[in-house]
């Protein structure tokens, strides 16, 4: 075979990138002005900023984030540790924090716990040797293992964590007064005999909404003795909780739940034995999620609706508040829950 032969490596394309001192030798200006068209500060005339622009287009300039770094100590980017990333109950706060990472300049990356404390105390240790600014961790649990873990992060933001005693920044739903409001609404419809299909009571969020229920049953002098029934945040225990209810012929004026996925549980027990709500009991819910059943088709529920989406802006507003301001003092941010009333009651 006759003529030249080239290899794939000699007939790639070669990219030179360029660096700042010689993008600043080609525009005959400092370094330092190169520096502030990059990071868009003040200080550059229009002519220059437009020279200096066209030059770090012509040559491919990208900045060189370990060489930020060390200048500047902050890698821009927030460390997200949840539980889960997977449920969809979560989507809208995740939303949230990279709309406002966004807006502020800075990128996010997520870790997915998986619902494991090794593996969630893992990813903090992860994030916590300088690869983030800052911390954000949405963790309910009552761990002290955890806490402690995060107060020996520079930079942290903790979501629907409550620890007595603990001051750090972080961002709650008014967990109690939104079970306080949900049972009242119950009583105000005229419902006397009313139960709490609790959450998980592992987490400070589930023991916080049946305070609110309590409280609000004792304010309006009604019985609480038998009203609790401990069920979790997901639909097959309540589910067989109500199952037995009916099977003993009790059957409350009202239900509040500690969560709509329990909520659903009881709805699924309650259509399997021909009731319905609010007919037969009235229900309603917190959180503002759907179904895992996909085989019934349900009333729309009344809930207590979490913010999410302001959630998850408010912890990033509060960790770059913290990373940019040092001295700043600890806060902690509360949001209300919105009543959403549907067909359950």
């Amino acid at each position: 075979m006759s003529g030249a032969m080239y290899t794939q490596h000699q007939m790639r394309e070669v990219i030179h990138i360029a660096t700042i001192k010689q993008i600043a030798s080609e525009a005959n200006v400092s370094s330092t002005l190169v520096s502030r068209v990059l990071n868009n500060k003040p200080g550059v005339s229009p002519e220059n900023r437009a020279k200096i622009q066209a030059i770090i287009e012509k040559r491919n300039y990208a900045p060189n984030a370990i060489a930020r770094w060390l200048v500047t100590q902050k890698t821009s980017t927030i460390g997200v540790v949840m539980e889960t990333l997977t449920n969809a109950f979560f989507f809208d706060f995740i939303d949230g924090i990279q709309h406002k990472a966004e807006e502020l300049g800075y990128s996010v990356v997520f870790c997915n716990g998986n619902n494991d404390l090794d593996l969630i105390l893992g990813y903090v240790d992860y994030f916590s040797h300088g690869r983030v600014d800052g911390i954000i961790a949405h963790y309910s649990r009552l761990n002290d293992l955890f806490y402690k873990k995060m107060d020996r992060t520079s930079n942290f933001v903790i979501v629907e964590g409550n620890v007595p005693g603990m001051v750090f920044n972080g961002v709650q739903v008014n967990n109690f007064e939104g079970a306080y409001r949900a049972t009242e609404y119950l009583i105000e419809l005229g419902h006397k005999n009313i139960v709490h299909f609790t959450g998980n009571l592992n987490f400070s969020c589930a023991v916080e909404r049946k305070r609110g229920f309590i409280k609000a049953m004792q304010d309006h002098s009604l019985p609480v003795d038998d009203a609790i029934i401990n069920t979790d945040f997901l639909e097959d225990l309540a589910y067989n909780k109500m199952k037995d209810l009916i099977a003993l012929g009790i059957i409350p004026d009202a239900c509040f739940t500690g969560a709509d996925k329990t909520a659903y549980g009881v709805l699924r027990a309650m259509f399997e034995h021909g009731l319905s709500a609010p007919k037969d009991m009235a229900v309603i819910g917190f959180d503002g999620d759907v179904p895992d059943t996909r085989s019934i088709i349900f009333p729309k529920l009344t809930t207590m609706r979490q913010p999410f989406f302001e959630l998850g802006c408010e912890a990033v507003r509060l960790l770059v508040n913290s990373i940019e301001n040092p001295a700043a003092l600890p806060v902690t941010t509360i949001l209300n829950a919105e009543l959403v009333v549907g067909e359950t009651c």
